[in-house]
């Protein structure tokens, strides 16, 4: 895909198979699309704890382990990172906690979708809303609040 179309015409004007918050269609908890070049994935639950320790090197290397700074910038609130970080079972990491991260930190596209392929699904912006509005947040240079108000005006829920 060529994330470089994705816009926020893009968005007001594409029908999208899904919100790319829950994922309906899918028997399993995981779906994972393999794209070419892409390793086959490890099971769920390593993936997950994976992704938790991303989680954690982030915070603790971009933010110091400063929970206000980490809200400032992401808008993730310190319980919020602090079940993260625990890996509370009922509490796991959200897509719109890694779009606000990824957003708060002007990841490139290509570390986002590392950081999605670990929570199961992949950044695909041409098939999920939320995926369009985080890649358009990232190419565009879009702050915290500017991603926000942009999930708002498309009914997705931060």
């Amino acid at each position: 895909m060529d994330f470089s179309k994705i816009n926020k015409e893009y968005i007001r004007n594409h029908e999208f198979a899904c919100d790319g918050i829950s994922f309906p269609n899918n028997k399993e908890k995981v779906s994972y699309r393999l794209h070419i070049g892409d390793p086959v994935p490890t099971q769920q639950e390593q993936q997950r704890i994976k992704l938790r320790q991303r989680f954690s090197e982030i915070f603790f290397t971009r933010f110091d382990g400063n929970y206000a700074k980490l809200h400032t910038c992401t808008g993730i609130s310190e319980d919020s990172m602090r079940k993260y970080l625990r890996g509370v079972h009922d509490h796991k990491i959200t897509r719109v906690a890694i779009g606000k991260l990824c957003v708060g930190l002007t990841m490139s596209v290509e570390e986002s979708n590392e950081l999605f392929k670990l929570e199961g699904h992949s950044l695909e912006p041409e098939n999920n809303l939320f995926d369009a509005i985080v890649v358009d947040a990232l190419q565009c240079g879009d702050d915290i609040d500017v991603f926000i108000e942009t999930c708002k005006e498309f009914k997705i829920r931060t």
